[in-house]
């Protein structure tokens, strides 16, 4: 078949072709920012080597590992293993993935640094940790093209390189390649100079610089150079790159400032990560809030959106220089203890349909009790008080306001299970007095929240429990006090001439002090008892013996001696 001979496509197909592989080209587009050294470094300081305990921190990235395999689906086979590859696809769908091949590179290096420490003993091990370290050079690379590929920020991009020439300098120094050791090493410290100038907060970037400066120097040393050190391998388009994101960094406070309006305040955040990370809890809370999703669900969301506060606070605490860090760390601090009493308040509501049978205990789970929601009644009681202690908040306003009636509600509804705690275990007249007790906060709470109807909806709906289950209590109280007064009547009156000690198994009741019953009569009473016989053996000497003498056989001759013998007579 010959050029002339190929089938003519239309001009209009031909653009729609054309169009389809542009729209593919975008989706495959995702601009990821991802700050590798410091979440590298969070993980190596939580996980071990604080303490230069390599094998710790790679049985972490192993764990962590399939955690994001089960999270992401991506299984290698249930029975046989399977090598899947990451495709780009996979990229743009979920960023986690670009965790794997940064948590593959991580283990490797981890386990190339654990056998260094026994490679001056056995030599084999020398060559097991280089073969690591190649293959921690392969992820690292991976890593690079697809940061690349992606189109992620320069920052990233820049990251994934010092990264990759790391790794390259680790392997080079292990095997004594002098020169590329030390292009590798210096390559990586020249971006990551850069980039400590280009962040506001570059103390992590300057730690990693004087790292690598004692690998640089011994480089140096054995190649006897007097300071020459080759950068070719960085390029000149590199450090334009690096000058570009300087720039860029120093324009972005005026025009990529971030606003924050709580409590009469206005905050301008030009912090690049904490931006991020108030853009990201505001969508975790919003999804744990909706109804539709399931509770676990809502849970896990809760959880994360409190400890991504707390990550937030430790920035906060790191950075220097940062415009209203105490209005902002007040904030952070608000949406971590409001997170905390919607969780305990979604679980107290899980307790409580429980309780009341809406929801079915699952086999195997406990089974919910009214001591249950009086500790997690304690624990928002508590967040309550906290909240109230943050300075920011203005003490005349709307919110600190609902504040104390929200307390009171919680109190009276602590208070009402505390009762059901009682009323379960028969304590009648405990639980009469704390019903009562319950309805003086019900009625205080009722006049501190008089604007809000939800709150006051529920103070009535909690009324009518209160007045249903003392009612409850007391007729429980009567009936069991009759049931006390008809025993008593079935009482046998006590035997004064009885003693106590034949009848300390009945239950007696003695009306008047002359009714008591004899203890014991002292001096006891001489009772008879059987004298123990004496024998006396004298009749002995009394008793007249029979003649045996002619029983006894007499003495033969020695012939007759001699027959028994033989015959056996």
């Amino acid at each position: 078949m010959t050029a002339d001979d190929a089938p003519v496509i239309p001009v209009e197909e031909e653009l729609k072709i054309d169009e389809i592989k542009l729209e593919e080209e975008k989706e495959l587009v995702c601009e990821f920012n991802l700050h590798l050294l410091q979440v590298i470094r969070e993980y190596q300081n939580l996980h071990g080597l604080k303490h230069d305990d390599y094998q710790r921190y790679r049985q972490y990235c192993t764990r962590r590992l399939q955690r994001l395999y089960k999270g992401l689906k991506f299984l290698h086979g249930a029975k046989k293993f399977s090598n899947k590859k990451i495709t780009p696809e996979m990229y743009c769908k979920d960023p986690r993935y670009l965790m794997i091949t940064l948590m593959r590179a991580e283990r490797a290096w981890a386990y190339a640094l654990d056998l260094k420490q026994f490679a001056n003993t056995e030599p084999r091990k020398q060559s097991h940790l280089v073969a690591k370290l190649k293959k921690a050079v392969i992820y690292a690379e991976e890593l690079e093209e697809t940061c690349i590929s992606l189109k992620c920020d320069a920052s990233t991009q820049l990251e994934a390189k010092a990264y990759s020439h790391y790794m390259r300098g680790m392997v080079n120094f292990e095997r004594a390649n002098w020169n590329k050791c030390l292009v590798s090493f210096t390559s990586a410290q020249k971006i990551y100079s850069k980039l400590a100038d280009a962040v506001d907060d570059g103390t992590i970037y300057r730690e990693k610089c004087e790292e690598m400066t004692p690998n640089v120097q011994y480089c140096l040393y054995n190649i006897q150079s007097s300071g020459n050190i080759d950068t070719s391998e960085v390029g000149e388009d590199l450090l334009k790159e690096l000058d570009g994101v300087i720039a860029s960094r120093a324009n972005a406070p005026t025009q990529a400032a971030c606003e924050l309006k709580w409590e009469g305040k206005c905050v301008s955040i030009t912090h690049d990560e904490i931006k991020i990370q108030l853009a990201q809890l505001k969508d975790k809370i919003q999804q744990a809030k909706d109804v539709g999703t399931s509770t676990d669900k809502r849970l896990e969301l809760f959880d994360e959106a409190v400890g991504g506060c707390r990550d937030v606070a430790q920035i906060i605490r790191k950075a220097d220089k940062l415009e209203s860090a105490d209005t902002l760390t007040d904030y952070f601090t608000f949406l971590r203890i409001t997170c905390t009493i919607d969780r305990f308040l979604l679980m107290a509501c899980q307790v409580s349909d429980k309780l009341k049978g809406v929801v079915e205990t699952r086999p195997g789970t406990k089974m919910a009790r009214p001591e249950d929601l009086v500790r997690l009644y304690d624990i928002i009681l508590q967040n309550y008080a906290d909240l109230k202690g943050i300075v920011s908040i203005e003490k005349e306003g709307e919110f600190y306001k609902s504040i104390d009636g929200n307390t009171l509600f919680y109190r009276a509804l602590r208070c009402f299970y505390i009762a059901e705690c009682h009323l379960g275990q028969s304590n009648w007249i405990n639980a009469i007095v704390l019903y009562d007790k319950c309805k003086e906060h019900v009625s205080e709470a009722l006049a501190s929240t008089a604007n809000n109807m939800e709150v006051q909806g529920e103070l009535n709906t909690l009324s009518k429990q209160i007045y249903s289950q003392r009612c409850s209590a007391h007729a429980s109280a009567f009936l069991h006090s009759q049931e006390e007064a008809e025993e008593l009547e079935d009482m046998k009156p006590a035997n004064k001439n009885r003693l106590l000690k034949d009848c300390l198994d009945e239950f007696r009741l003695f009306e008047t002090a002359d009714e008591l019953p004899t203890i014991y009569t002292f001096p006891p009473d001489f009772q008879t008892i059987p004298c123990k016989p004496i024998f006396f053996d004298i009749s002995l000497n009394h008793i007249g013996f029979p003649d045996l003498s002619a029983r006894v056989e007499k003495e033969g001759g020695a012939l007759s001696g001699l027959s028994r013998w033989i015959w056996g007579r």
